[in-house]
Formats: structure tokens, sequence, C-alpha cells
């Protein structure tokens, strides 16, 4: 599997508050990282940093080879999923979707074949014409998620996807997540859920004060945890 992100050094302070010390990452082509650790622990950070929404203090941010450390958001190949769906509420499930489309210039044709694809894979195409304050909280993440994959960005941030649902509905968003993990898709996520990480991430690690304490696959990592830091963390969470 090739390098597809590569973290060298990067710290994130502000004044003398540092929340990420140097910390170095590769992330490859098809894996599904899972970021655990408690809240505060730098995690959101790590994904704005990646996602351009914040800038390192230091150090660089590699994406197939090509510098992007100091590149906006929009001329990255990366998207975001936020935890409280940031949809458009003046759009529809169907326009919200093929925004990105259109920013991108993708012509209408395809633009339209792209959408109704993303809207069968979300099995959503029946309320394609409603409004967000028209979809229960699952449906509108569903939309989200659908809006972040139609332009195939090359890395995929998840940030808590499931945490702003009812229990009822994170299923319905963890079962896309774990398709578009099967086809292959590179993705980063942010999550408190543990059995969806055991299951479907490819690797986990876990930060605490910024510094990544522990990487290793899902199986090794819950089953035999080497820091005493993330033995302690499990022992509370699971």
């Amino acid at each position: 599997m090739k390098e597809l992100v590569r973290l060298e050094g990067i710290t994130k302070a502000y004044g003398d508050h540092v929340i990420i010390p140097p910390l170095s990452l590769s992330i490859h082509d098809g894996e599904f990282l899972t970021l655990l650790g408690p809240s505060g622990c730098g995690k959101t950070t790590l994904l704005r940093m990646l996602a351009g929404l914040d800038t390192p203090t230091k150090g660089k941010i590699i994406l197939d080879g090509q510098d992007i450390t100091n590149l906006p958001p929009y001329k990255r190949d990366v998207n975001m999923v936020f935890q409280n769906y940031a949809l458009f509420p003046h759009m529809t499930a169907e326009e919200n979707i093929g925004f990105g489309l259109r920013m991108k210039g993708v012509g209408k044709e395809e633009a339209a074949k792209r959408t109704q694809k993303l809207l069968k894979l979300i099995r959503l195409e029946d309320l394609r014409s409603r409004y967000p304050s028209q979809m229960s909280g699952g449906q509108q993440q569903r939309v989200a998620l659908a809006r972040a994959i139609v332009i195939r960005p090359q890395v995929l941030l998840m940030d808590e996807p499931t945490s702003a649902l009812d229990p009822e509905m994170v299923g319905e968003v963890l079962e896309i997540m774990k398709e578009l993990a099967q086809d292959g898709m590179t993705m980063v996520v942010v999550t408190h859920e543990m059995g969806f990480a055991r299951e479907v991430g490819t690797k986990v690690l876990f930060m605490d004060g910024g510094n990544i304490v522990e990487e290793n696959t899902p199986q090794e990592f819950f089953t035999n945890p080497q820091s005493p830091r993330l033995q302690e963390f499990l022992s509370k969470v699971l």
C-alpha cells in the first residue's frame, strides 16, 4: 500500500499553549484510520490541520507527494464531515450533495449522474427534494457524508460523525461508512464508537496530550494494549 499522507513533525500551539507537540504520521492509500483518545487530546485539531481549517505552527503535511501545508481547504483533495452535519438549510438533499460538484465546475449531466448515485448509496432517493429541517439527524448526516464523497476526495476526514445522533440513527450512518471502507476509500475518523473502530478500522491510533501514544491493528489494539495510559482508557470505555 502506498503512502498517501505524511505528517512531518507538525506542531500546533497558541502562544505558550501547545496542543500538539511534534507529531509524525503516515497514512496509506485505502487505509481506514480511527483516532481515539480523551476529550481535548488533539484529535480534532489534527483533523482540522489535515483539512486546511487550521495551519500547523511548524512541520509539513504532504499529500500524494505534494506539500499542502499552506494550501486553503478548497485546493486540497481532502474533505471533512463534521459532527453537526453543517448542511446548507436553504438547499434540498439533492442540491446539498451536488454543491461541491458545481463549485468544481463539473458539467450538469455528470453532476446529476453522480448525485443520483450517491442518493442511492445513502438510501435517500425518496427524500431528494427535502430540506435539512425536514429530515432526521441520521438522514442529514448521510447527506453530509454524500456531499463530502461526491467530489471523490483522496482522503475523507470525519469528526465524531455519529455523536449528535440518537442511538437508533447511529447504525444507519455507520453502515454507510462501512460500505465506503469496503470500497477502499482512505478515511481518518475521530470516533467514540469502539465497536465500529474494532470492526471496520484497518489501524487504530490512541492520542493523549497531543501525542500518539499507541497505534496498532484493531485486534492488537483492543486485546493487547501496551501502554498503561491506553490500558486505563480502555478499562473506562469498554
